[in-house]
């Protein structure tokens, strides 16, 4: 057989079986160095007799990711899945290429990915969600007979976010201190995002009047990262006064430094620093203190089931954990009493 590498000035080419029939064809390897223009050769070899490689050589990371994008709307997720996966989609074909070959996404390439995120400083919380952004693009394409390779070789099996829930949840003194430290019409939103347990800022834009019912004590959230996120709420008692504190600033104005306004008010007032979604993880934290169970927290915040109300949203101080307990244990021994009397 003929050798079927060259030199064609400092590069190695290469003659390829052509894939339609008929005679060889005279590719470029794009190596200068001899071991890896062989290993080229041997995978365009691979693409021009094997569908799947074929298919993979074909196929770009850019559509691969639209198709499993489409393949979220079609299964109707929420337009804030579709914003994540978009975003995710973004980072993986800025580093990867929209246009690289299905062919050439194999263990090597997503390693690469990992190191170069990890170098520019990403989170691994996010890192792990682009991966699992490229996995379903992959996994979608292998069904349609456009990806060689098997996911469990190619996608880490260690790679972890780490994850670690915060726990940052306002007292109800920290949060009066923090309500008189901001301008009224600042102190209107987070005494909303309390009296709620709403997200910022998709859960209050656009939010009106209307959809506060103070007679029955409702108010109609919006969201949109998933079904759940649109919900009818109750506003439980202890919350009501700050929905008061809140209606004569609807509909809000926009805050675009939230972050750092609350950040400077805290410091002011001496007290831990919080975000929005520690505003959240406040109210709910209290419901916790006073007995709600968190399947009810969990559907009151608009998710799913009970989980992330456990792990994150529900926790205790072991005060409040102190106070519950022996207040579950003296109801418990007032009904025996009430039983042995009887």
């Amino acid at each position: 057989m003929r050798e079927p590498l060259y030199l064609r000035g400092a590069i190695w080419w290469c003659r390829v079986r052509n894939r339609h029939g008929g005679k060889h064809r005279k590719v470029s390897t794009g190596c200068k160095d001899r071991r890896s223009a062989v290993a080229r050769w041997q995978e365009l070899e691979r693409e021009s007799v094997t569908p799947a490689h074929q298919a993979a050589h074909e196929a770009r990371l850019g559509d691969a990711l639209d198709e499993r994008i489409a393949e979220r709307k079609s299964a109707g997720r929420a337009a804030g899945t579709i914003d994540m996966l978009t975003k995710k989609a973004r980072q993986l074909t800025r580093v990867l290429g929209s246009e690289a070959r299905l062919s050439r996404i194999d263990a090597a390439a997503v390693d690469e990915f990992i190191a170069t995120r990890l170098r520019e400083g990403a989170k691994r919380t996010t890192i792990q969600k682009e991966l699992s952004t490229l996995r379903g693009a992959l996994r979608l394409a292998k069904r349609h007979g456009k990806y060689p390779y098997e996911l469990a070789a190619v996608m880490p099996l260690d790679f972890s976010a780490k994850y670690k829930p915060k726990e940052r949840a306002l007292s109800e003194r920290e949060i009066e201190r923090l309500l008189s430290a901001l301008p009224p019409k600042r102190a209107a939103v987070v005494a909303f995002l309390l009296a709620t347990g709403a997200t910022y800022p998709s859960e209050v834009t656009g939010l009106r009047k209307g959809d506060v019912d103070t007679v029955q004590w409702f108010v109609r959230l919006r969201g949109t990262k998933r079904a759940t996120r649109d919900r009818r709420i109750p506003i439980v008692d202890f919350a009501r006064g700050w929905l008061r504190r809140a209606l004569p600033f609807l509909p809000f104005e926009s805050w675009s430094n939230i972050r750092r306004d609350l950040h400077l008010a805290c410091a002011e007032v001496g007290i831990a620093v919080c975000s929005p979604n520690d505003l959240r993880r406040s109210v709910a934290t209290l419901m916790r203190a006073r007995g709600v169970e968190p399947s009810l927290i969990g559907a009151f915040l608009g998710h799913k089931d009970s989980r992330m109300a456990e792990r994150v949203y529900g926790r205790l101080a072991p005060e409040q954990l102190a106070h519950l307990l022996e207040e579950r244990l003296q109801s418990r021994g007032t009904a025996r009493v009430q039983r042995r009397a009887k």
